[in-house]
C-alpha cells in the first residue's frame, strides 16, 4: 500500500511538471536531434523507468515464488518421511502379535 501512495505521488508531481514546462526545446541524443518539450521528456524518463522498475520486481517476485514452491515441495516430503518413520517405529516398538501398551489382550482385540 505504501508503494503505491509512492507511485501515485511521484505521478503526480511529473504530471505537474510536465504540465508545467510546455515550451519545446531542441533534445538531442548523439546525431539525433528533435523538438520536444522538457515537462514531457521527463514525463516520459518517469514511465520508462517506472517500467523497468515493475519489470525488475516482477524477475524478482517470479524467484521468490519458485523458491516458495520448491520449499513446499520439500516440507510435503519431509512430512511424508515423518509419517513412514513414526509407522515404522509403531511397528517396531508392538509387533503384530503383542497388545498396545495399557492393554488387556481383550482390549486389543477390539481395536
Amino acid at each position: 500500500m505504501l508503494r503505491l501512495l509512492i507511485l501515485v505521488i511521484l505521478l503526480a508531481v511529473l504530471i505537474v511538471f510536465a504540465l508545467s514546462n510546455t515550451d519545446l526545446e531542441p533534445i538531442w541524443l548523439v546525431s539525433f536531434g528533435w523538438h520536444l518539450s522538457i515537462g514531457t521528456l521527463v514525463l516520459g524518463v518517469g514511465v520508462v523507468a517506472l517500467l523497468f522498475g515493475f519489470l525488475i520486481g516482477l524477475i524478482g517476485d517470479m524467484q521468490q515464488r519458485s523458491r516458495a514452491r520448491r520449499a513446499e515441495q520439500h516440507v510435503r516430503t519431509l512430512e511424508s518421511q515423518l509419517v513412514e518413520l513414526h509407522q515404522r517405529l509403531d511397528r517396531l516398538q508392538n509387533p503384530a502379535g503383542s497388545p498396545l501398551p495399557g492393554t488387556t489382550p481383550a482390549q486389543s482385540e477390539k481395536v
